[in-house]
This record gives structure tokens, sequence and C-alpha cells, in this order.
């Protein structure tokens, strides 16, 4: 089934012909999908480089992660002609749209997940385009999202991600992370290399990965080698974080929990432990 035949149910008079569709995909700093995960993509939707919104809908779909072709359903949006143009300095000029959600899709947001093979650069195009492109492919029974805390034995996440939870100071994971200590493990998905950590301080799990939102690499010195200020920017966004373990914030003494999940896994000679 096609995604417009289905948005023909739930509102009727948005067609192919009068709609512009996002495809919210990596622009190179910003990954939308982590906007998306985190409630923030409405806000980072809102601005444009270039005058796009032009149509009376616009249809939102986010890119699950970089150059894969499956989209997620983020919603159905009326421009209400309200725009906001804004430059700062020598900076190319940014338009702002006052977009309005339809409420009549809300229930499909984060559940509906389509396939396209769609990869030219434009990413904001027209309907008519991709009408006979947008395949529905699942529909999951709740909502994907990053605001609730998924449970210990479920925790990876991506550098963009973390950043994003320490940023909006997302609750259930503050929460969560600041009960425990515990040993975490970070990978490096680019040559897949390990890290093995403890977080044995006053706000747990959830002040130690605060650290390395903050700073990248934690000031482990492998990882400063690594991830330093003379690697790319983007270099960060290769990290995934885990949880291999968890302690009750009285613990003392977690080094032994360490050296073991470090022999475990083979950090010290494949890794980036040094110790």
């Amino acid at each position: 089934m096609q995604l417009f035949d289905l948005i023909k149910l739930w509102v009727p008079e948005c067609d192919p012909n009068n709609t512009k569709i996002h495809l919210a995909r990596w622009n190179g700093i910003q990954d939308p999908h982590d906007e998306f995960l985190s409630g923030t993509f409405e806000n980072w939707q809102r601005w444009q480089s270039i005058d796009h919104f032009k149509r009376p809908f616009v249809l939102s779909l986010v890119q699950t992660f970089r150059g894969s072709t499956r989209w997620v359903f983020a919603g159905i949006y009326r421009p209400t002609g309200k725009t906001w143009i804004e430059k700062q300095g020598e900076e190319d000029a940014h338009w702002w749209y006052d977009l309005e959600r339809l409420p009549a899709a809300d229930e499909w947001i984060g559940r509906l997940y389509i396939r396209s093979t769609y990869k030219e650069r434009q990413s904001r195009t027209t309907g008519e385009l991709l009408t006979d492109d947008l395949l529905i492919e699942e529909l999951k029974p709740e909502r994907v999202s990053m605001e609730e805390f998924p449970g210990f034995n479920q925790v990876q996440i991506t550098m963009a991600q973390l950043d994003l939870v320490v940023k909006h100071d997302l609750e259930s994971w503050r929460r969560s992370l600041s009960l425990v200590k515990g040993i975490y493990v970070i990978t490096d998905a680019k040559n897949g290399k390990l890290y093995v950590g403890k977080a044995d301080g006053a706000e747990g799990l959830w002040g130690r990965w605060c650290t390395y939102a903050v700073t990248t690499h934690g000031n482990n010195v492998a990882l400063m080698q690594e991830f330093g200020i003379e690697a790319p920017p983007e270099r960060k966004f290769d990290l995934r974080f885990s949880i291999l373990e968890i302690a009750p914030p009285t613990a003392t003494d977690l080094d032994e929990r360490e050296r073991h999940w470090k022999a475990v896994l083979d950090s010290r000679n494949s890794g980036y432990n040094r110790n």
C-alpha cells in the first residue's frame, strides 16, 4: 500500500499535487532522527535555508539512519502563512515557518514506517514525484521515542542521542541514570574498538555520561588521542554507549568489576583501555 492512499483516509484534502514532502535526513551537522527521538523535531523542521514550504501541506518523513531507505512518519503539517527571515552577519538567511500539525494523523507518528528508493540530493520534493515510491512497510504498536528511559538492559544510544539527552535534561533518563553506579562500554562504530569504563561518582552513570556529552572523550587517554581537538568534528558521532552492569549508589569499589569486563571484552589489547 502506498502512503498517499492511507493519507486520504486521514486528511482527504491532502494529495500529492498539493503536498511538499520533507525527507528529513543527515545534513552533515545534525541528524533529524535524533531530533525526532528527543521530541525536538518540530522546532528543528521550522528552520529552512530556502523558502521550501510553499504548498498547502507538508508531509514529514525522517530517515531512520544515514543512507537508509527506511523512513518513519513524523506528521502532516499545514503552513499557516506566517514566516520570518533571519540573517546574522555574513551567514545565509534562514526561513522560519509556523507549521500547524494536523491531529488527524497524530496516532501514526513514530509508528508508521515507509520504504522509499529515493536518494536524490533534494530533500524537499513534490508529492507527485514520490507518489508511487512511498511504500508502507510496518506499523509498530508503540511510538518510538527517547523521551522515556527504556531500561538499563536496553540502553544503546549514539553520541548524538546522548548529547540530546543531556542538552534537554530528559527527566526519565536523568532520574534513572542518577540512581545507579555501574560499568559501561563505549563502541567505536568506525573500527569496532571498545572502551570499558566505570561510573562510581556521586551522580552515578548520569554524571559520568554527562562528561562525555561535554568532552566527547571523557578525559580518557586513548579516547583523547582518537577524538580530541585534532579529530574531525563529525568523528564523535561514531560512538555508541551501552550499560554492562549496574550497582547500587552505596557501592564503593567497582574496580574488580571493571577489570572483569575489560578482560571479557579484551578492551586492553584490541580496544581503547590502557590499564
